[in-house]
């Protein structure tokens, strides 16, 4: 059913309809998410597919999977030169969390033998109030803070049919199959000591990657900024208590089997466990 679908709008008579295009792209990504299956690489089929392009067909994605629950969060990728040099973008990108990505400190993580599940740490800002205004100023972006959290970000680059997603295409599948795990907010943390926070990242007790708050474009607020003053750009609405992750402090590692720490130092600690999936259950699962 898929296949025919793609097929059929690869011989799309015409862009005169454009937005019935982007729709029906969406109801492509829509069908793959909803069977927890890793998303279509449209720009195989649609190489003309424009980033802004991605985003529409994003909006649609989001909104038909958030028609009972709004976003719990949103989080900004390809915030460090490395992310965005390897997807050829010249921008970060932002991305909504729903609700069954959100997981909790502890979280135990099936993982299919051929996904290409990577992890990395980051740090999540619980809003305590929705922003309605452009920030100038990155120091503005604290006001609007209820608290820090550790974040795990379990990405998944695994495509339906295998090769590469392109920016547009993870944009537009709203990042695939990403999980994020959420650990209980530090109890010291202010607008000075964020960006002074060192993260080890550990499986099984060895030290796979470690990393500074100031990796995600230049610092943790600035990057905050950034992400609250995209999401009035692309039309989001904020909401308090939503999670805001400001991306992964550096490039995500290979996600093996195992007990994982991300230990924040004197801040707090984050853990979770990845496990192999039976072979037929979709990726990943709580």
């Amino acid at each position: 059913m898929r296949q025919r679908l793609l097929i059929g709008l690869i011989f799309w008579p015409t862009l005169a309809g454009a937005w019935s295009v982007l729709d029906n792209w969406a109801d492509v990504v829509l069908t793959q998410i909803r069977a927890h299956q890793a998303p279509p690489i449209l720009t195989r089929v649609a190489p003309d597919l424009t980033i802004e392009d991605a985003f529409s067909i994003q909006r649609t994605v989001v909104r038909e999977l958030t028609l009972t629950a709004p976003p719990v969060g949103f989080r900004a990728d390809l915030t460090t030169p490395l992310t965005r040099a390897r997807l050829h973008s010249d921008r970060a990108i932002t991305l909504a969390i729903l609700k069954d990505q959100r997981l909790d400190n502890g979280a135990k993580v099936l993982r299919p033998a051929a996904s290409k599940l990577r992890v990395a740490a980051a740090l999540g800002f619980t809003l305590r109030q929705p922003v309605h205004h452009q920030l100038s100023r990155a120091s503005d972006a604290w006001a609007y803070i209820r608290d820090v959290r550790p974040v795990a970000l379990l990405l998944d680059d695994s495509a339906d049919g295998g090769g590469t997603l392109t920016v547009q295409d993870l944009v537009a599948a709203n990042g695939g199959l990403a999980r994020v795990i959420v650990g209980a907010p530090f109890a010291r943390a202010d607008s000075k000591s964020v960006d002074a926070i060192v993260v080890e990242l550990l499986r099984a007790g060895d030290v796979v990657d470690r990393a500074r708050a100031t990796n995600v474009l230049g610092g943790q607020y600035v990057a905050l900024r950034w992400l609250l003053n995209d999401l009035l750009v692309r039309g989001w609405t904020s909401q308090a208590g939503q999670l805001l992750v400001t991306g992964p402090l550096s490039e995500p590692v290979p996600a093996q089997t195992g007990a994982w720490l991300v230990d924040y130092r004197d801040h707090g600690k984050l853990e979770f466990t990845i496990g192999n999936s039976p072979r037929g259950v979709p990726n990943p699962l709580r």
